[in-house]
């Protein structure tokens, strides 16, 4: 047990699955070194703040700008929300006094890692999803280490000379997740297996609309909860008789208990980011990836399920020939071993070594 408290600044967000990997991390810092102290920096109106002000992590928001590839009006605006970004995150990290900041993507992270730079304060990558995204790459020239999920990854950071690969990093719930706890909190049948099909906060109006031909098909043979984000139900509801079917459990968003919904599930139904797909390989779960198309998601699919760790579908053949693909996979499909294979590409004990890593770098400090 390391004693000695730690002081660590997060920055990131944009959507839960580079969120719930820097509070894994915070809660594992924190039960090693009581008394540890944290802070997040994020968008004002990004879905890390409600995430964040749920723990008792100190969440405060900044400027952030994006740099996006094609013409918008924002662009004329944009460098001022990014350099109010840098002086924001400059004032708390001179207020703070962070021993090491940790970023895991989104533009709102870009400034804060140059204030850094200018202080001469560690700033470490998380890369979870193979393909790097831009503001990763705009941060590599003033960080000190990159963690990745992927070796291939780690190639794409040649600036940087401290690279650790390792498992998922992912909250203790999904450890201590219980299926009994889910059957009681969300109504559902003890023995009906379960498949869950969750599109995540920016991707799920897509697989919404591609999996509804295929709900009264999957509900033959399986309960169904459906993470549908908001609106959504409304939608549905004046569309479609699925709604009344016993088995079958729309639900916005589950803002408790998502561990054991996970653990009780069959198979999942998912986009391919890869903090979801962390917790899915945790607990060696079979998974369809769906992932958002054109994204880096798809690179994600790809690699998994070239290792046979999962299932890849594209949201086109979903929609269009969801059906006969549903048939064909349930006829090849062997209970679990999908799941025992995205362990094994994905082991246990990320988030301990990332922890490891953070004391490494401030105990040199």
């Amino acid at each position: 047990m390391r004693e000695k408290p730690v002081r660590v600044l997060f920055t990131g967000g944009g959507s839960g699955g580079p969120t719930l990997p820097l509070l894994a991390l915070a809660e594992e810092i924190g039960k090693q070194k009581i008394g540890s102290e944290f802070l997040f920096l994020g968008s004002k109106k990004g879905p890390e703040r409600k995430m964040v002000e749920q723990t008792e992590i100190p969440f405060v928001p900044i400027p952030s700008g994006k740099l996006r590839r094609y013409w918008s009006l924002r662009n004329l605006f944009d460098p001022l929300f990014i350099l109010g970004g840098g002086l924001v995150g400059l004032l708390h990290l001179l207020i703070f006094r962070p021993q090491v900041i940790v970023s895991a993507g989104s533009f709102v992270s870009v400034p804060v890692a140059y204030a850094a730079w200018c202080l001469r304060i560690p700033h470490v990558i998380l890369q979870m999803d193979l393909r790097p995204g831009l503001a990763n790459r705009l941060m590599a020239p003033v960080s000190q280490a990159l963690v990745s999920y992927f070796k291939r990854t780690a190639n794409q950071f040649p600036s940087i000379s401290l690279k650790r690969k390792i498992g998922p990093v992912v909250r203790n719930e999904i450890f201590t997740a219980n299926a009994e706890n889910a059957n009681e909190r969300f109504g559902l049948h003890q023995e009906r297996p379960l498949i869950l099909i969750t599109g995540g906060g920016q991707g799920a109006v897509g697989l919404n609309r591609a999996v509804l031909p295929l709900l009264k098909h999957l509900l033959m043979d399986f309960q169904v909860v459906h993470l549908t984000g908001s609106g959504f139900g409304k939608k549905l509801d004046s569309e479609s008789p699925i709604f009344s079917h016993p088995d079958y459990h729309p639900l916005e968003v589950v803002h408790e208990g998502m561990g054991d919904l996970l653990a009780k599930s069959e198979i999942v139904l998912t986009r391919a980011g890869m903090g979801i797909i962390g917790e899915l390989a945790v607990l060696q779960k079979d998974t369809v990836l769906i992932p958002l198309p054109g994204t880096h998601q798809e690179d994600n699919a790809k690699i998994i399920q070239e290792n046979n760790a999962a299932e890849f579908v594209s949201q086109e053949v979903l929609a269009t020939m969801g059906i006969k693909w549903w048939n064909n996979f349930l006829e090849l499909r062997v209970p679990g071993e999908m799941g025992k294979r995205l362990h094994k590409l994905l082991p246990d004990g990320g988030t301990k070594d990332f922890a490891q890593l953070i004391f490494e770098i401030t105990d040199k400090g």
